[in-house]
Formats: structure tokens, C-alpha cells, sequence
């Protein structure tokens, strides 16, 4: 079979939908109204913003359940109903559906007939599908993983339930507090053609209106070709303009055309609309105006909206200076492209982000880049295990058993999570609650399935069914399984090459005998971090925690080991013990931290033999008071960053509590500032983990004179300069230069708030530099968290939050989280390493080059699992080396450190996604930041590939077919058709700098 034939099977296979509806004519997708030259144009969108959680649940939004007077009345489940038959019999109308987790919860109980109503409406263009994801994702606490996981999911349920012309070609980020730079690189590569954002800081804002330019070009890479995209934004926020809202629940008076009637109000309708275009004619590039008629859950008596819209329409028909009419942004960015060619005019370009956000001078939105610190690590965490589980299933799959079934849930789940109301922690706490128990369900759910996978992956002779659990609360030294006198312990290894973990497990035992493929492990025994005994679970906290190193973990493999508690005087437990004062020194030679005996404070580190002065300390800032009211009382709240005082405050004065333990495998050392901060330095002593690692757990917050308390921790680098300047990571991917007190797009008074305006997101680095010194030091986080670089040699990064007041942004709830009936504990760790900014010849890698590898293997860790061995078929070590092997290989060789498997999982029919990614920047290693050529010819040790074809990022457009799409052109720019296979070499991926590429295989069992 030759590649041609291939591909046109594959795409058969690949694009055609799954649904009991016939597709009919020929359809047209995108059916746009004419504009008008020499009038100006005014894009009419109808839409409804439908939150998938925020003050109610998922469920309550969508059923119009939950407390509907006091919040929202909202039923999601009506909006999309009511839209499709206000739409039917009116084919001038134009509707657009963003949510896809709305969409297929409502198009699942649909009959044939409304599902044929749906499909004839998005082939005719009358219902546009936008944006496309599972739901309207953040973009400051989301990670790109995520991001794009979500946007792949909600592609395929469109694809398998309304076909090709629900595939969405126009981003639409309308609520989110701040634009990401990676986000708009992510919908580049998806294949958009614009993207429509929402919330920029108010100056920003109006400089743009005031020079005509909300319509921008957006270049999203400094890596990528190809990574510009049109952006625009409205005049306002994405609501109805005032007096003009007609949904039930507005308020504004309804247009009446009747001349007759003595309610007759459409000329002054017509007339006061037609102000306020006057307002905004000058704010675009072209005589095209983006105007949004819609709101928060709009369109639920969907006719009452479309009857007004209709009439106010009719009623500018033979204006002399305005065209109005239903529209799409489809629509709006080929008529703005259009008239720019036209009239050989260019856009305004931008190459940074749009962060941080804020609304007026004291609301900058950077609070919620931290809030619910244990909902961002939980995401995080059910992220990972979704790497995990699709590998698995799709090795499985190989071998004839299919559980992707079992994934849909946990796809779902995390889809949900990326919505800026749920991982921003700006939503009700009941609803953060429901995020919880719905990860926490679809987690549960795949254990079984799991269990199965990896026993038939490790058996030897027949099917082992495994009772594998993820130990959910180990971060509170809790788990049933692993506090047995017998378990089973399996690590899974996302990534594509190989990896030395650190298991960690509570235990109660202090003597122990770990066996796994190599034979007897080392293994350390210490104390836990805290007692936690105002933990009220069903099973009690440990006081000990077992560690040892799962080494030389195979790529996407598994390793298998079997722990029993010893009853022996013996013991390899570790209590943390005082510090002598002539040993202040912990680690090795190589890698480790000082402190200082009389504080028990850091002093400096150690990597690689070099030794830096550096302290670490915790402070805090308390949130402004704040009433219900203008800018000048705005609160800290949810959204809110606004500290009382510009300089944070120690978190304590008394002295500290400090003890050492030392180990085998890790030294560590414990600081106990008082019953509200606990934190574990420790440093471990393999060749290869050059970063010291910061083990803190901070709750029970305590409120300062009711102004609360937002805790930081902060790293200083003795006579270091950076001079303002720091770097953040967009989404986890390239790195942004921030300056202090600096906006590249418009001025702003940095003293109105001059910590919270310098704050921005941070998933997963924040570095400094110092040129003179050729000295670089980054601090790698655990979960998304707020950090600046207020001064020279300083990094913080905010941990927690507890305010007194509610910021007035719509939540009208305290962010105050308690548990266990305190105040909240959050855990959660931050890495620390430092090296030369040149490049390191020594050592083969340079420090950029270092930071990525150690975040891949923080921020996608090995997956472990945990079995009670107490059942008779596994009660002993004989008998479980008889069943099951100790080692699965799922690659046959590691890959390049540059590059690795971002996804492999398992696809529709009989295929697979296989995403890789180069993961380095340009300029980040003078080796490893080259181009580089995979072969995956064998690489896979259970299968060869045998069929294979490239899609676009969201593998739901063959890359062909996208490279043969006509583009539209901006400023001049010409794109380039993306890399595609080599006919004659279809196994060979050329990958160049933070480049992703996606294919959908067949494969072939060995």
C-alpha cells in the first residue's frame, strides 16, 4: 500500500462522524451576511457565556437546578434547546455554541430529529461552533498539557456528533482574567484563524480604543513559524450593550415596530444604538465593529432575544451610515481581512501576553493566580494520571483489550478543571467542592480497569487482576494500602526516556525489605512532616514515611516491587534529631544545602560542586479590608491580589524549631515556625538531582487585625543583580521577559500598587539572572502559584491565601477554605537549582537545558500504585515473582533529552494519538536546542507503527488538508505549510525547537 492510499483511509477513519443523521447537500459551513462598503459594518454575535461551574456546579448549570434566586438562574440545558428553534425556520439568524461539555451532556438525550436540526444548522452556518475545548479554558494557572488534552477531546466528541463543519477554526476567550501568550501559540497550531479575547488591563484597553486598534496580530511564538494569529476584542466586556439586553432575565425595555401602538419604540431604538456605534466607530481598523448580544446563561427563551435582534436589524435596514446584521466571528475576521487587503493597511502586532490583568487601578487580578492551592495541585496531579492511564490503555489495546471507555470519565474531568472559574479558585466553595468530587470519582473509577491492565502487562503465564490504588491522601500520610505489613508498589513512568524516582509512602513499620526487578532496594525510614492529627479520616495519619529510589525506570514502563514490614529490632528509621553545630552541612559533595545552626535558616546550596549564598524565608502580606464599593475599597479577595503594606511581613519573630535527619538516599532538615508553617528542606544524593527540594505545609491561616493573610515564600541571592528583570513560563512552555514596573504596551503608576501590578502567573518557573555574574537561578513549582522579583537577587512565589472580605467580583463569598474544621493545610513543594547562563561543556547540558528536564519529571512523575499483598495469591514474594514479571518496557530505547512522548493514547476504531514534542527553546543549549530527527522505526517494544498520518495539534484535521486550506494573509505575512512526512520516510520526525508534532497510527502487534 503506498502513502497515498494510506492517507486517504486513515482520514476515512479519522474524520468521518459517528451519528445517526444524514449529512444532505453539500454544505456550506460558513454563510456570511454581505457587508456594505461605504457604510460601517456592525457584526451582530449572539451568544450565551455558560460557565461549566462558577457560583453553582456543573450540574446545576446545566439543569437549572441548585439555588437559582440567590445566584443565577441558569439552565444550560435550555440555552442550547431554545437557540436551535429560534434558528430553524429563520436563516438569517446566527447563533454560536462554545462549551463542549454542555453540548454533548445535552446532545446525548437528544432524538434523531433535533440532532438533524443541529447538524443542517452548522452545515449551513447558522450555528458556528467556537473554540471548540471541552470548556473555556484559564490562561494563567493552566498547563499546556491541559490545555491541549481538552481542546483534543472536545474536538473529537464535535467531529463524531456534527462533522466537518463543526470543526472550529476561531478562538473565543472571552472570560478569562488576562491572555497567555501560549495560549494563542496552542490555538495557532490547532489550525485558527483569529481568536477573540475578553479581559486586558483597563489602560491597555483604552489606548488600544483610542488609537483604533482592538483588532491586533498576535505573534505567539519566538520559536515557531506560522505562530501569528488575528486577535480582537469588543469595545466593552462580552454583554449586550446597556439597553440593549432582551433576555428574561434583563431588564430593558423590548423593541416594538408597530407605529401604531403607543409602545411604538423602534426609531429611538435604532437611534440610541446607533450612538453608541458612534462611540466605538474609530476603536477597529476597518469599518467593521465585533458586537456581542448576549451575556452570563443568556438565550434560555432564546425567541425573546432573536424577535428583538430581528427588529432592531429591520429597523437600521437603508441606514445611511450603519449595516447591521446577524454575524459570526468566522464572519467578522474575513470581512476585516478583506477591507485590510483592500486598502493595503496592517495591524498592530504584539509579541508578549496580556498579563496581569486589571480593571482599575486597585484590581489587579493576580490573586487567583494562587487561590485554592490544593485544587491547582489536585488538577495537577489527576493531569499526570491521565498521561499515565491513556499510555497504559493504549498498550493494552495493542494486545487486544480496550478500556478507552474507562478514560472518558477522567478526560472529562480534568476538561472541566481547566474552566477559569474552577482552577483559578474563583468559584464557590461548594463548587470547588464538586471539582473535587468529580476528579476524585473519575480517578476512583480507573483504578480497577488499571489494575487489570498492569496485571496482564506484567504476567507471566496467565491474566493477574491487581487491587491498585493511587494513594490520594499520602500528601496527609495516609494510605491503607501502603500502611500494611505487605503491599505491592508499582511506578509508571510517562516520560520518554529514563527516570530515577523517589517513592514516598506512609508507613507505620521502621524496618522494612523492598524487592524489585534489580533485587534489594536501599531505602530510607523518617518522619512524617506533621502528625496530622486533625485529619478525620476512616484511616488514622502515619507517623513515618518510607523512601526509596525506584531507579532506572524504563520509558513509559512499569517496574514492580514488593515491600514487607520486618519485625526486627533493626531498624532503618531516621527521627529527626538536633543540629550539632559543627554539622550544618547536608547532602554531598556534589549537591547539597547549609544552615545556620543557631537559626536553623538556609545560608546557601550547593549544585554541582557550586556553592551559592542564598536564604529562604517565609513572609506575608495582608489583604486590603475593603468594602463593597468603587476601586478605592476594592478588597483582596478570590480574583484580588492587594496587599495593605509594600513590604511583605516575617511570618513570625519567635524562633524557630529546626532538626536534621540523614539518610541513605536524602538528608532533610525541619523548620516548624508554629502550628500554621511546617517546611522540610532536603536534598537527595543521587548524581543527578542537582536541585534542592522545599517541602512546606501551611495552613490554618490565621487573620491579621481581619485584614487576612497571604503567605509567600522568598528565595535571595546574596549579591545578585537582575535589575527588574525576570522570566516566567507561559503555560509551562517558553519563558516571558518581565521587567519591573514595566508595560511594553502603555504606561501605567506602578506606586498605585506596586506589588500586586508585578505579580504574574507562574506554572511551573521563575528564573533570575545575573549577566555580570553569568549566573542564573530558578525556582520549579509543584502547581500554579503568583511569583514576582520585587528586588534585585529575589524570587517569591505566593503559597496560600486567606482573606477577610470578598473582592466584589460576582463570588460573594469569602475565600476562606476550611477543612478537617480548621482553617486549610495546603502542601506542596518548590525545587530549587542555579548554574551558569553559558554553556556548560563540563557537564554536556547548559542550566535552561537542566530546568526543563527536572520540571518534565516534576510536573508528569511517575505514576504510583499501591496493592494490599495480605491476599493469599500474593501474600508472599515466591508467589508473586511466580505470577507476574517485575518490568515492563514500553520503548525499546530512551529518546533524546530534548524531546519526549508528549501523548500516546488510544483514538477512535483501531488507532492512536502519538503527539512529540521538542521541548527546548532556541536558545536554552547550544546542543540540544538544534533540530533532531526521531526514528520511530522499532522504538515501540509491544508494536511497530504500520500506518501513520499527521494531523494539526487537536488531531482532527489532516495536516494536508490544513496546509492546503487557503490562509488569510496579514500584514504581508505568507504562512508557510507546516513540516509534513517524508513519503519515503514516514517513520523519521524532524522536530525543531518547542515544536509539536501530532499523528494518528495504526499499529502492529510484534
Amino acid at each position: 500500500m503506498d502513502h497515498r492510499t494510506l492517507i486517504i483511509l486513515l482520514s476515512l477513519n479519522l474524520l468521518t462522524a459517528s451519528v445517526p443523521v444524514k449529512r444532505g447537500a453539500k454544505a456550506t459551513c460558513n454563510s456570511c451576511h454581505a457587508t456594505e462598503d461605504g457604510k460601517i459594518n456592525i457584526h451582530l454575535v449572539p451568544h450565551s457565556h455558560d460557565d461549566v461551574g462558577w457560583l453553582k456546579t456543573v450540574d446545576q448549570y446545566y439543569y437549572g437546578s441548585g439555588v437559582a434566586n440567590t445566584q443565577q438562574d441558569a439552565g444550560v440545558q435550555y440555552i442550547i434547546a431554545s437557540a436551535v428553534e429560534a434558528l430553524k425556520s429563520h436563516p438569517e439568524r446566527r447563533f454560536i455554541q462554545v462549551e463542549t461539555a454542555f453540548f454533548w451532556k445535552w446532545w446525548q438525550n437528544q432524538n434523531d430529529r433535533v440532532k438533524q436540526d443541529v447538524v443542517d444548522l452548522v452545515n449551513n452556518g447558522q450555528l458556528e461552533i467556537i473554540n471548540g475545548a471541552w470548556s473555556m479554558n484559564d490562561e494563567a494557572a493552566s498547563h499546556y498539557h491541559s490545555t491541549i488534552d481538552q481542546y483534543t477531546w472536545g474536538f473529537r466528541i464535535l467531529n463524531e456528533t456534527l462533522g466537518e463543519c463543526a470543526r472550529p477554526k476561531f478562538g473565543w476567550q472571552i472570560d478569562p482574567f488576562g491572555h497567555s501568550r501560549e495560549q494563542a501559540s496552542i490555538l495557532a497550531q490547532l489550525g485558527f484563524q483569529g481568536l477573540v479575547v475578553g479581559r486586558i488591563d483597563y489602560r491597555d484597553k483604552e489606548k488600544r480604543r483610542e488609537n483604533g486598534n482592538l483588532d491586533l496580530l498576535w505573534h505567539a511564538s519566538a520559536n515557531l513559524e506560522n505562530s501569528e494569529i488575528f486577535t480582537t476584542m469588543f469595545p466593552d466586556l462580552y454583554v449586550s450593550e446597556s439597553g440593549f439586553c432582551f433576555d428574561i432575565i434583563c431588564s430593558d425595555r423590548s423593541i416594538i415596530d408597530d407605529e401604531e401602538s403607543p409602545e411604538y419604540n423602534l426609531k429611538e431604538k435604532v437611534e440610541q444604538f446607533a450612538q453608541k456605534m458612534d462611540t466605538y466607530v474609530n476603536y477597529y481598523s476597518t469599518s467593521n465593529l465585533l458586537i456581542p448580544m448576549g451575556g452570563d446563561f443568556h438565550y434560555q427563551a432564546a425567541e425573546i432575544n432573536f424577535s428583538n435582534l430581528d427588529k432592531l436589524i429591520k429597523g437600521f435596514k437603508n441606514h445611511k451610515k450603519y449595516n447591521v446584521f446577524y454575524s459570526t466571528p468566522s464572519c467578522y475576521i474575513e470581512a476585516v481581512n478583506k477591507e485590510l487587503i483592500k486598502n493595503s493597511k496592517e495591524l498592530i502586532e504584539k509579541t508578549d501576553d496580556f498579563f496581569p490583568y486589571a480593571s482599575d487601578n486597585h484590581s489587579f487580578w493576580t490573586g487567583y493566580f494562587t487561590s485554592r492551592p490544593t485544587s491547582k495541585r489536585y488538577e495537577r496531579q489527576a493531569n499526570n494520571v491521565l498521561q499515565s492511564a491513556k499510555q497504559l490503555a493504549a498498550f493494552s489495546k495493542v494486545n487486544g483489550q480496550n478500556f478507552d471507555q474507562h478514560l472518558v470519565a477522567l478526560r472529562a474531568a480534568v476538561g472541566v478543571m481547566q474552566h477559569h472559574d474552577a482552577i483559578t479558585g474563583t468559584e464557590k466553595q461548594a463548587v470547588a467542592n464538586d471539582y473535587a468530587r468529580i476528579l476524585t470519582k473519575a480517578l476512583r473509577e480507573l483504578e480497577a480497569p488499571v489494575g487489570i491492565i498492569i496485571g496482564n502487562l506484567l504476567q507471566k503465564n496467565s491474566p493477574v487482576s491487581l487491587n491498585l490504588t493511587t494513594c490520594l491522601l499520602a500528601n496527609v500520610s495516609i494510605c491503607q494500602e501502603s500502611q500494611q505489613d505487605k503491599f505491592l508498589v508499582v511506578v509508571q513512568n510517562p516520560l520518554s526516556r529514563i527516570v530515577t524516582h523517589y517513592v514516598r509512602l506512609p508507613v507505620d513499620g521502621k524496618s522494612y525489605k523492598i524487592i524489585g526487578p534489580e533485587g534489594e532496594e536501599t531505602y530510607d525510614i523518617f518522619d512524617t512532616i506533621h502528625s496530622f492529627d486533625y485529619v478525620e479520616e476512616d484511616t488514622k495519619p502515619s507517623s513515618n514515611e518510607l523512601v526509596f529510589a525506584a531507579k532506572n525506570l524504563p520509558p513509559l514502563g512499569l517496574k514492580l516491587y514488593y515491600v514487607q514490614k520486618l519485625n526486627t529490632t533493626t531498624t532503618s528509621y531516621k527521627p529527626f534529631k538536633e543540629v550539632k553545630s559543627d554539622d550544618a552541612y547536608f547532602g554531598t559533595e556534589t549537591n547539597g544545602f547549609t544552615i545556620d545552626t543557631e537559626t536553623g535558616k538556609l545560608v546557601s546550596i550547593t549544585i554541582r560542586g557550586n556553592n551559592l549564598e542564598l536564604t529562604q524565608n517565609f513572609f506575608y502580606y495582608t489583604g486590603f479590608k475593603g468594602s463593597n464599593g468603587g476601586s478605592e475599597n476594592r478588597a483582596s479577595g478570590a480574583y484580588i491580589f492587594r496587599p495593605t503594606q509594600t513590604e511583605a511581613l516575617p511570618f513570625t519573630t519567635q524562633p524557630i524549631t529546626f532538626k536534621s535527619a540523614r539518610g541513605s538516599l536524602v538528608d532533610q532538615v525541619i523548620q516548624i515556625y508554629n502550628y500554621e508553617l511546617t517546611q522540610i528542606i532536603r536534598v537527595y544524593k543521587g548524581a543527578e538531582d542537582a536541585y534542592v527540594e522545599f517541602d512546606w505545609l501551611v495552613g490554618h491561616l490565621q487573620n491579621v487585625e481581619q485584614k487576612g493573610k497571604e503567605v509567600i515564600t522568598r528565595f535571595t541571592v546574596d549579591n545578585f543583580t537582575n535589575s527588574g528583570v525576570f522570566y516566567t513560563d507561559s503555560n509551562g512552555r517558553e519563558q516571558i521577559k518581565r521587567e519591573l514596573n514595566t508595560r511594553n504596551d502603555y504606561e501605567y503608576d506602578f506606586m498605585e500598587e506596586p506589588v500586586a501590578s508585578n505579580y504574574y502567573p507562574v506554572t511551573s518557573k521563575i528564573v533570575i539572572k545575573d549577566e555580570n555574574r553569568s549566573l542564573e537561578v530558578a525556582v520549579l513549582n509543584d502547581r500554579a502559584q503568583g511569583g514576582s522579583s520585587l528586588s534585585d537577587g529575589s524570587i517569591e512565589l505566593m503559597v496560600h491565601r486567606s482573606c477577610s472580605r470578598d473582592d466584589s467580583f460576582g463570588v460573594e463569598e469569602v475565600l476562606n477554605e476550611r477543612q478537617y474544621g480548621l482553617g486549610i493545610y495546603v502542601r506542596g513543594q518548590h525545587f530549587l537549582t542555579f548554574g551558569t547562563t553559558e554553556f556548560d561543556v563540563e557537564n554536556g547540558t547548559s542550566t535552561p537545558a537542566f530546568e526543563r528536564d527536572l520540571a518534565q519529571k516534576k510536573l508528569l512523575a511517575p505514576w504510583i500504585l499501591v496493592a494490599d499483598a495480605s491476599d493469599e495469591k500474593l501474600d508472599t514474594l515466591e508467589k508473586v515473582q511466580n505470577l507476574l514479571h517485575f518490568q515492563f518496557e514500553g520503548l525499546t530505547r530512551q529518546l533524546p533529552n530534548n524531546v519526549h512522548i508528549l501523548t500516546f493514547e488510544p483514538w477512535r476504531d483501531d488507532t492512536y494519538i502519538l503527539r512529540l514534542e521538542h521541548f527546548l527553546e532556541k536558545d536554552e543549549d547550544a546542543k540540544l536546542s538544534q533540530a533532531v530527527t526521531i526514528d520511530l522505526e522499532g522504538l515501540f517494544a509491544s508494536f511497530n507503527i504500520s500506518d501513520i498520518v499527521e494531523t494539526t495539534l487537536g488531531a482532527n484535521q489532516l495536516l494536508d488538508d490544513y496546509n492546503n486550506e487557503e490562509k488569510l494573509i496579514w500584514n504581508g505575512i505568507v504562512r508557510t505549510p507546516l513540516a509534513k512526512l517524508d513519503p519515503d520516510n514516514l517513520l523519521q520526525i524532524e522536530l525543531g525547537p518547542m515544536q509539536i508534532r501530532t499523528f494518528i497510527v495504526k499499529v502492529a502487534k510484534k
